[in-house]
């Protein structure tokens, strides 16, 4: 009961209702980035009754000038959203995304910062737990470089993992990067704004977590470190969540559960650091690089490095010969041909210009199709046709050309043409 009373005391404290208050305006995003109010909304919703069969869970995506979803097709990739699907319409196109930084949201994430560290700013007791407990130096540098690796491993293997239970978290780490920072490579610019939005997450954040709520949870519990330790990173990891989400439905409580054990996760590892070191300087440059890493390698490399391979390889020729394309053409449109393309090398994150068992049932779940790993396999089966063991784009092709989709080609090798 004292565990409880004083967990209850610290979310009464006025800093955590200013928190409360502003994720019920900017509601927090289902990711791995430790930043408050990024992108609002989790983008995985309940599936329909009629989609059951094959557990495809309709994909929405955040409209930007509401504090709603809408749900768009579910055969259409979150990034070919943005250049291209597979012929059929719906969905957004590039036009409903800006080109370069999204200035509006880079100014809410300072908000949020210089709103949570207001008393930092104003010389009050973020300030003074800031200028006494964080010492920066050589050895902070260290520590602090030390404790991001296994952080890193983490969110290495939770990127690369084709387990269902992380596909929205990569999904809509994703979506708020691409909404962050738009479509187009931008090295220079995304560069300088991922270390100032990194760098004042990290200092705000673990002046408030690890610099006040840890000492305080400790004091009103006999001055017990490990339980101050346990109950900050509660708190830590539950206002990285959006708590209603729990309520939703099992796939929204699914999300929030895998989100909030991974931000217990790195709370932990923050304050391990803090209480190992006595230095809050070491928690704040782990977060700080953590929140860079994510921020600046989701935007280079998974979501508008990998847009501009599948735009670079429009351009090549689309089929292995004139034949192929000619007959898909005659069949489906030039339109329908260039966009399963664009989808294809969406897809091929190790772009190696095939699609391995494993990169497909990833892919799929951005377009809503959850496959278990032996469902997977038999898409692999009816898709390889020459039993190389993995798909290249003539393949592709003839697997989706038939029926137009993607969804209704893997609906008809697991459940029998309808």
């Amino acid at each position: 009961m004292k565990l409880l009373r004083s967990f209850i005391d610290a979310v009464s404290s006025p800093i955590v209702v200013v928190c409360l208050i502003f994720l019920g305006h900017h509601q927090s995003l289902v990711s791995r980035v430790d930043a408050f109010g990024v992108v609002p909304n989790s983008i995985r919703s309940v599936p329909s009754k009629d989609q059951h069969a094959l557990n495809i869970v309709p994909v929405p995506v955040t409209d930007p000038n509401r504090n709603s979803i809408r749900t768009t097709r579910a055969d259409r990739s979150s990034l070919s959203l943005q250049i291209g699907g597979d012929g059929e319409g719906g969905g957004e196109d590039s036009a409903s995304l800006s080109p370069s930084i999204n200035i509006q949201l880079v100014l809410q994430n300072v908000a949020s910062q210089a709103l949570l560290g207001y008393t930092i700013w104003n010389g009050g007791v973020g300030r003074t737990v800031l200028t006494e407990e964080a010492h920066f130096g050589l050895g902070a540098i260290v520590y602090g470089i030390a404790g991001v690796i296994p952080m890193l491993a983490l969110s290495r293997a939770i990127e690369t993992s084709e387990s269902r239970y992380v596909s929205t978290l990569n999904l809509s780490t994703n979506m708020a990067v691409l909404r962050l920072f738009g479509p187009t490579p931008q090295p220079i610019l995304a560069l300088l704004i991922s270390l100032f939005l990194a760098s004042s997450t990290g200092l705000v954040e673990e002046t408030i977590f690890r610099g006040q709520s840890l000492p305080a949870f400790a004091v009103a519990n006999g001055n017990d470190v490990l339980t101050g330790a346990l109950l900050s990173t509660l708190l830590f990891a539950v206002l990285h969540t959006n708590p209603l989400s729990f309520f939703r439905g099992r796939e929204a409580f699914l999300d929030n559960s895998v989100l909030l054990t991974l931000q217990f996760i790195n709370g932990a590892i923050f304050a391990f650091l803090y209480i190992l070191t006595g230095n809050l300087a070491v928690p704040i440059i782990t977060h700080a690089l953590y929140d860079f890493y994510i921020f600046y390698k989701t935007h280079l490399v998974d979501v508008a490095g990998q847009m501009k391979y599948a735009e670079e390889e429009i351009l090549m020729p689309i089929c292995s010969s004139n034949t192929v394309e000619n007959k898909w053409i005659e069949e489906r449109g030039k339109d329908w041909l260039k966009e399963a393309k664009e989808a294809f090398y969406l897809m091929d994150t190790n772009r190696d210009g095939e699609l391995s068992r494993k990169e497909l049932r990833i892919a799929l779940y951005s377009y809503g199709i959850n496959l278990s790993k032996v469902q997977s396999e038999r898409v692999e089966e009816a898709a390889d046709i020459d039993e190389s063991g993995a798909i290249d784009f003539d393949e592709y092709l003839e697997y989706i050309g038939p029926t137009g989709s993607k969804f209704k080609a893997v609906k008809n090798t697991l459940l029998g043409p309808t």
